[in-house]
């Protein structure tokens, strides 16, 4: 693969929820971070995600892309079932199943799995982070607690992007990523706030 584009397309292969402009505006962010960036992404699921930021930043030359996620189907109570459902579907577990995409995606160099929750994993977490994208456990108590471990680490000018957080009716226990656009990603804390797509995206200040 040889172009966002395609990286794009294999990644709407890949069962997912980040798609259309939303993804595209994920990946060109990716894409234009600076040399050896460091990218967070909580909550991997099977991939798709994956492949579009380190996909971006292979083309880049440099970056890695750190996959915090249990790999055993949990989250809100919304979400759970949804992923149990689309696991049945393959011979495989979760995880056999992500690194399956990122190797027929030829990304395992630009990949590093940190299998755990969000908050376990912070505990031992040491780097400073350029993009931090939250998609992981979106109950209000999840959401919170992954965003609270990890924001301290983002740099001054580092972005964020919080996966279904734009406005609109949400099931109960799925608006965690909503409140924090709306409680967390707001000035002064964070500038050049947008949404795009389902996306919230703000720059650390």
């Amino acid at each position: 693969m040889n172009s966002l584009e395609e990286f794009l397309q294999f990644a709407e292969t890949i069962p997912g929820w980040t798609r259309a402009e939303e993804a595209e505006a994920l990946t060109r962010h990716t894409y234009d971070l600076p040399d050896h960036a460091v990218i967070v992404e909580i909550g991997s699921f099977l991939g798709s995600g994956t492949v579009m930021l380190a996909g971006a930043r292979k083309l880049r030359g440099s970056g890695k892309v750190y996959c915090v996620d249990p790999f055993d189907a949990s989250g809100d109570s919304f979400s759970v079932p949804h992923y149990q459902a689309i696991i049945a579907g393959f011979q495989a577990t979760q995880r056999d199943l992500f690194n399956k995409h990122i190797e027929e995606a030829a990304l395992a160099d630009w990949v590093e799995v940190c299998q755990g929750k969000a908050e376990q994993v912070a505990s031992n977490w040491t780097t400073p982070i350029d993009l931090l994208f939250l998609d992981g456990d979106q109950s209000p108590s999840g959401a919170k607690a992954a965003y609270d471990a990890w924001q301290p680490w983002l740099k001054s000018g580092g972005l964020i992007a919080l996966h279904n957080s734009s406005p609109r009716q949400y099931d109960v226990d799925h608006d965690g990523h909503y409140l924090l656009a709306v409680n967390e990603i707001q000035p002064p804390a964070y500038r050049e706030r947008r949404v795009v797509g389902s996306i919230t995206f703000g720059r650390k200040t």
